[in-house]
């Protein structure tokens, strides 16, 4: 009923203020007042078009809107200076329906449209103090980028800036307002705390424990079990600014995998031929094979537990090796497991190998002199370093060598 009255009052003036309306006899006029009723009743009531800025961007019910709108925007706005670039509107009285007025609010979002000095932003705030305006719409996000920059991959992370660091939205001085290259720049340039808990592992090297086997040939050798490194568990946290390291503690340390000790077994028996055998091996005429001076050591013996059929002497890639006797070259080339070989027969049923060689310097069909050089030594075919394999063959069949060549 307040409104219905208002709005009659305002029929009132609206009636007084016209020449013709006055004329009308008091029958007439209650008639006006009844048709002015029900036009209220029906949703039509009376207003202000505001005019802002050369435009009408509003229509009020009272123009005390606008001062509330004006009022609201002022409350927004950090620099209160802003209040000197909202202008003075001109209202104008109208008829319009009552759905069709704006609120406060309304208006004040079309004062900013209309406003081009003023503009929707945001204030990045340092400790309180402003350290960039800025129209960058996603500078919440970007700050959120910014605080977890530094984070540990696999760790985990806590971020902090080192200063107080907010953001408030309002309407700003479109002068104030830095685009985005600019407040990123400035947002860059915060120090950032990044706290990460890291699990790191390190291997544990496993022992070795050797055991002698007086019942196996020098030269014989087996892994009977396996060494497995273990593993120990650090954990840490470690504080950086802006990615640099300025503090870390370890916050537990455990292993989490003992080592197994590797246990391999050695042979140290060593073979002996029979006097016979010596007497046998010694008219046989052979020399050694690459000079006793050259050989590093014995690597494996003949037999040795494993079957080996020959025995192995280690040195120096390139070490020069020579015919034991003299003979026939009936094999000069790769050869399998024995890599690089050369097989030698001597007659009578005699023959000498040496394998793994690194060159060879004779081919099939070669005649040889005793103490020739006949190959380079290597680490060719199935072998676990540099050394020579040498053979000696009587009648098809592998002998002890060493009783041969008086080693």
């Amino acid at each position: 009923m307040a409104l219905i009255k208002e709005k009659i009052n305002l029929a009132f003036k609206f009636i007084k203020g016209n020449r013709i309306l006055v004329k009308f006899t008091s029958f007439a006029l209650v008639s006006v007042l009844s048709l002015v009723v029900s036009i209220v009743a029906c949703g039509i009531t009376f207003g202000f078009n505001v005019n802002y800025s050369g435009k009408n961007i509003a229509v009020v019910s009272r123009t005390s809107v606008f001062d509330k709108a004006k009022q609201m925007l002022l409350d927004n706005m950090e620099d209160k200076s802003a209040k000197d670039a909202i202008e003075n509107p001109k209202f104008k009285f109208t008829i319009t329906v009552a759905d069709k007025l704006e609120s406060e609010t309304d208006l004040a979002d079309a004062i900013i449209e209309n406003t081009d000095s003023i503009s929707n932003g945001y204030a990045v705030k340092v400790n309180g103090e402003t350290l960039v305006y800025t129209n960058f719409s996603n500078v919440k996000d970007y700050l959120e980028e910014a605080r977890c920059r530094y984070f540990v991959d696999g760790a985990e992370n806590t971020a902090c800036f080192v200063e107080d660091v907010t953001v408030e939205s309002g309407y700003y001085l479109q002068e104030k307002l830095e685009d985005t290259g600019i407040a990123k720049a400035k947002i860059d340039a915060l120090q950032v705390k990044t706290v990460s808990t890291v699990t790191s592992e390190k291997e544990i090297g496993f022992a070795t424990k050797t055991e002698k086997r007086n019942d196996q040939y020098v030269g014989y050798e087996k892994v009977v079990t396996a060494g497995e490194n273990g593993i120990n568990r650090t954990v840490e946290t470690v504080e950086n600014i802006n990615g640099a390291e300025t503090a870390r503690t370890v916050v537990s340390t455990e292993v989490v995998k003992q080592p197994v000790t590797q246990v391999v077994e050695k042979g140290t028996k060593v073979q002996y031929s029979a006097a016979t055998q010596k007497a046998t091996a010694t008219s046989a005429g052979l020399i050694h094979p690459m000079g006793k001076a050259n050989v590093k050591k014995i690597t494996a013996y003949w037999g040795d537990g494993r079957g080996h059929k020959g025995v192995d002497l280690s040195g120096n890639v390139g070490t020069a090796i020579f015919a034991s006797k003299a003979g026939t070259v009936v094999s000069a080339g790769w050869d399998g497991n024995y890599g690089y070989s050369v097989v030698i027969d001597h007659g009578n049923g005699l023959k000498t190998r040496y394998a793994h060689n690194s060159a060879l310097c004779v081919k099939a069909g070669d005649t040889v002199t005793q103490g020739q050089q006949i190959a380079k030594l290597g680490n060719t075919g199935r072998s676990t370093g540099p050394h020579l394999h040498f053979e000696v063959i009587v009648n098809n069949k592998q002998v002890n060598p060493l009783t041969y060549i008086n080693f």
